[in-house]
């Protein structure tokens, strides 16, 4: 008897090992045809190293620096090293790791360099063939923003998430960014003055948005699922003396032109005004009567509490046009 068990337990392990050895070689193999098929369109896309483990229990796939660039639009990116992962029963819930360093992005206006202290995601995709998407994750700490050799900005940590909702084509979407310090260097490129210094409060935002159909596996070989209402619980941001928060419901239509309204509250709205005006967001011909109108708002703590309103593809306050309503559609 207790050879016969002893046999059972060999066999799983082989059949085990077997299934393990199958799972780690497809994934291997499924990124370098993805690279070879960049390369076959004319990318300079390559891998110093992919190697594999995590036995007995995930499949790990680690991908030593991956530089992908696309010569003809000048666009591309340089990862040092990628980790893989996902349980051995079930792919579908994958994990992505990225170890401390810099990650360099090649752009048509230079470099742009994100380092990091470490960055991870997580996606769950539901059993089936379509694999709708469940949930997406993300989370980093010790981030810097460098372009062109030039320091923009600091994050003490980013959390974000995206999660299926109670019908399949809805999705909560939650951001949090703690610790954003914009450099000096970013208020002077923009020709602003900086309001003071210090960091963000913590910046968040807290919506869900019903798509035309759920994010699956088509999303990737056909059109990507379009937004069709967006309810925005709250966006707000916080530095200095100043905060933006927003709130609302919009509808969207196939063309991606959105109807509704949203509500925004501004604090010290003066020196949010002054930056719309000196980066001409709002044009220099319309600041005079747009600032009398605003101050005319205001409470007495210089607070506004407006309605934007959009319709029929633009956009106002009031009797106030704003102009044209940016278009909601994922290419």
């Amino acid at each position: 008897m207790r050879r016969f068990a002893l046999k059972i337990v060999i066999l799983l392990a082989l059949v085990w090992s077997g299934w393990w050895y199958l799972a780690t070689t497809s994934t291997r193999n499924s990124v370098t045809a993805w690279l070879q098929d960049r390369q076959t369109e004319g990318w300079q896309a390559e891998a110093a190293a992919i190697t594999s483990g995590g036995f007995p229990l995930r499949t790990t796939t680690q991908i030593d620096r991956l530089v992908l660039l696309d010569p003809a639009r000048t666009r591309g990116v340089e990862v040092p090293r990628l980790n893989l992962s996902a349980p051995i029963y079930w792919p579908g819930h994958a994990s992505v790791h990225v170890p401390a360093g810099p990650v360099t992005f090649t752009t048509p206006q230079g470099e742009v360099e994100l380092g990091t202290e470490g960055a991870r995601a997580g996606m769950r995709l539901r059993p089936g063939t379509a694999l709708q998407l469940e949930a997406l994750s993300g989370d980093a700490t010790g981030i810097t923003l460098d372009v062109n050799d030039l320091r923009l900005l600091d994050v003490e940590a980013v959390e974000a998430a995206v999660t299926q909702g109670r019908t399949p084509e809805t999705y909560t979407v939650n951001l949090v960014l703690t610790g954003l310090s914009p450099s000096e260097a970013l208020f002077e490129g923009a020709s602003l003055p900086r309001p003071g210094p210090g960091t963000f409060a913590p910046v968040v935002a807290d919506a869900t948005i019903t798509f035309d159909r759920p994010w699956d596996r088509s999303a990737l070989q056909d059109t990507r699922p379009q937004p069709r209402q967006i309810r925005i619980t709250e966006i707000a941001a916080s530095y200095a003396d100043t905060g933006v928060s927003i709130s609302g419901d919009l509808d969207v239509d196939p063309a991606g032109i959105a109807s509704g309204s949203l509500r925004l509250r501004m604090r010290n709205w003066q020196d949010v005004f002054d930056m719309a005006v000196a980066t001409a967001t709002i044009p220099p011909e319309w600041a005079p009567t747009v600032g009398q109108v605003l101050g005319s708002m205001s409470d007495a703590d210089g607070t506004l509490d407006l309605t934007l309103t959009l319709a029929a593809g633009q956009m106002r306050i009031g009797f106030l046009p704003l102009g044209p309503a940016p278009r909601f559609v994922i290419r």
